[in-house]
């Protein structure tokens, strides 16, 4: 893509500190973390940023690497365990952010105000299972 952000990373138009790299996957450390020591996994593939979209095998490879450097933050860092976030939203382009995460407070995700009814989750819950395919 064009204007990607991480397009532009992995050709070398915009310099990132590169952690690791091989054909399918770029990881870099964050330029704007949330947290100290906060990694983002890339595939070096512009590919939707809907990580369900993946084929199997480039899934597979994307979640182990993800592992792999989740484990490295671990020792790097030391924090009480490493997170992931996979939502794809602020660029569009498949990526995994790992963050050491080193308090046991909450870090911004808020439950549902009011939580939902009964009813409600017993509805979500059908939803769900009406789609599941054995």
């Amino acid at each position: 893509m064009k204007n990607c952000i991480f397009c532009k990373i992995i050709k070398g138009e915009i310099p990132a500190e590169k952690l690791y790299e091989n054909n399918d996957f770029l990881v870099i450390l964050d330029a704007f973390p949330v947290l100290k020591g906060q990694v983002l996994v890339l595939t070096k593939k512009h590919i939707s940023p809907y990580v369900f979209d993946l084929d199997n095998g480039t899934y597979s490879r994307f979640m182990l690497l993800a592992k792999k450097f989740a484990k490295i933050l671990d020792k790097s860092f030391n924090p009480i365990k490493t997170g992931m976030i996979v939502e794809g939203l602020e660029v569009p382009h498949t990526h995994i952010k790992l963050l050491p995460l080193m308090k046991k407070e909450g870090y911004g995700l808020k439950t549902i105000e009011p939580p939902p009814s009964k009813e409600s989750l017993n509805k979500d819950a059908q939803k769900i299972k009406e789609n599941i395919i054995t």
